[in-house]
């Protein structure tokens, strides 16, 4: 399945990223970025169940994106409508051309 690897990319994802911010108070005065959109696979990952067998509120998903996009813990997708928090990067040097993300889905 993931060796064909360009007719997987069938979703349109845009990528934002934190911009940590203090303001004058020294308040947070963070905010979400857009970073750009990409094409990418978008599969569930996991069937609703953590460590322990207790149910996850929230629904996890992998997402494969090509290499060379600037995407990290700090990162977040915006799929379908749904915020996707990245949990985890997975960079596997055996596949060059992709990296694979760890997400879960956010309430707005």
């Amino acid at each position: 399945m993931l060796n064909e690897f360009s007719g997987l990319l069938s979703h349109r994802v845009a990528i934002e990223g934190w911009v940590d911010a203090r303001d004058d108070a020294g308040a947070d005065a963070g905010h979400w970025q857009a970073s750009g959109n990409a094409w990418a696979a978008v599969l569930p990952d996991g069937a609703g169940l953590a460590a322990g067998q207790a149910r996850r509120s929230h629904r996890r998903w992998r997402v494969i994106l090509r290499r060379g996009l600037v995407v990290g813990l700090t990162s977040r997708l915006i799929w379908q409508g749904q915020l996707l928090a990245v949990l985890a990067v997975e960079d596997d040097p055996r596949v060059a051309d992709r990296i694979v993300l760890r997400c879960e889905a956010r309430v707005v």
